[in-house]
């Protein structure tokens, strides 16, 4: 069973692992609201694409919505560990699209659009390989808060003496 601190720790990262697929959203929408690709602009002496071709940006949009799916999944059912995977999987890959788009295809310039997912995604997929595992093992808490609170009250309703009048 996990310890106090421990979990307090698990609610906080998977606080840290929303705030990653909220930010693959607001991707998602400047992806589909500007018509050229906001990832970078090279001299067009250098450039070997389009940027403002909007197809590129769309695709982008969509990947970025799903791994913004997948990210929310992770963080809901953090307790399961092909879910757990699944997250280190998308984490990996856009890692993998942003190194490659800027030193193989050398399609961006290493910009602020470029270093600021790679650092978030680097440190979301460095927490979720350090997640301990014997949290991974433990049964998820299936109960809400609230039920268990409503619970408490009402047992404390029923030892309460009646008073006699």
């Amino acid at each position: 069973m996990a310890s106090d601190m421990e979990r307090k720790l698990l609610y906080a990262f998977r606080g840290w692992i929303a705030f990653v697929a909220f930010m693959d959203l607001g991707t998602t929408v400047r992806c589909f609201i500007e018509n050229r690709s906001f990832i970078g602009e090279l001299p067009t002496s250098i450039s070997k694409h389009d940027h403002n071709d909007p197809l590129l940006s769309r695709i982008l949009g969509i990947y970025s919505v799903l791994k913004a799916i997948t990210l929310i999944h992770c963080t809901l059912f953090i307790h399961y560990k092909p879910v757990v995977s699944m997250g280190m999987c998308v984490l990996l890959i856009t890692l993998l699209m942003c190194g490659s788009e800027v030193l193989y295809f050398h399609s961006t310039a290493l910009t602020f659009y470029i270093i600021f997912p790679c650092v978030l995604n680097g440190l979301t997929l460095l927490g979720l390989l350090m997640l301990p595992r014997r949290l991974l093992d433990s049964p998820p808490v299936t109960e809400d808060e609230n039920v268990e609170l409503l619970k408490q009250a009402t047992a404390f309703k029923r030892r309460r003496p009646k008073k006699n009048n």
